[in-house]
């Protein structure tokens, strides 16, 4: 109705989440590369690397825990939008009352959330199978730190999905991209391993700089990024906003596209 005021950014975040919640469970294929598959590789690094000692176990967990935070927060996230272009809800849904950031915004959340448990049970299941206690400094700023680099990269995953709505192609992105960014992000090991002219490029992703915070907490002697701790967490903070703002200014440049054209098509 005409001059109705569009429903609560908070209200549109819950229903959104509950679909994609309700997807998920009809759904359930996003449960073998979320789920089942971070395990069996965690599983096979492990066994590779168990009589090398506590701290590289620690790697393995740490890598095969991205994996699956990869597969559903970043991968799903930048497939948000995508599922309403394939299933014809794009333009309905751009052309409701309520503001699509929000709608997206839910289906991220409900990622990152999968994503978190994905992870944590790659880091419970090596945790048990290792028979030792892991060399955690501290554990609870790990667990804090984990989720904080699960937040960085639904920032990511919510920028590729603004992005995915200008072209046609997302799909292959995110295929061709995918280990790509596992490197480029530090996933499977230090970015400082990688050539020096790489780490600018690095830098570009908050991820980085999280993972580099969080091998620093976990992982006993590590020397990671010169700068240390604080500068990660202030570097990811920064970029994780930054990502966010450009995302929203995306989004409403294409709502107000869709509402002065009438459609998507251009899209």
């Amino acid at each position: 109705m005409r001059g109705t005021p569009p429903p609560p950014g908070p209200r549109i975040l819950g229903a959104s989440f509950r679909l994609a919640a309700q997807t998920f469970v009809a759904d359930p294929q996003w449960l073998i590369p979320s789920i089942v598959a971070p395990v069996i590789f965690a599983l096979a690094a492990y066994e590779m690397y168990r009589g090398s000692g506590p701290v590289l176990v620690l790697y393995a967990i740490l890598g095969a825990g991205m994996m699956s935070m990869w597969g559903q927060t970043l991968y799903g996230s930048g497939w948000a939008i995508g599922q309403d272009r394939f299933l014809g809800t794009l333009e309905p849904v751009l052309g409701a009352p309520a503001r699509y950031l929000w709608v997206v915004a839910g289906r991220v959340l409900w990622n990152t959330l999968i994503g978190l448990a994905g992870g944590a049970l790659v880091f419970l299941v090596i945790a048990a199978t290792y028979h030792a206690p892991l060399p955690l400094r501290d554990p609870l700023l790990f667990v804090g730190l984990f989720a904080f680099v699960i937040a960085t990269l639904a920032t990511v995953g919510l920028l590729f999905s603004a992005l995915f709505v200008l072209t046609r192609y997302g799909g292959f992105i995110q295929n061709i991209g995918e280990f790509a960014f596992y490197v480029a992000t530090g996933c499977m090991f230090p970015v400082v391993l990688l050539p020096f002219w790489t780490t600018p490029l690095s830098l570009l992703f908050p991820p980085t700089w999280a993972l580099d915070a969080l091998r620093y907490v976990g992982v006993p002697g590590y020397r990671g990024l010169s700068w240390g701790l604080l500068p990660d967490l202030v570097g990811a903070l920064v970029l994780s906003v930054a990502y966010a703002a450009a995302a929203a200014l995306l989004f409403e440049r294409v709502v107000r596209h869709v509402l002065a054209q009438g459609t998507a098509d251009e899209y």
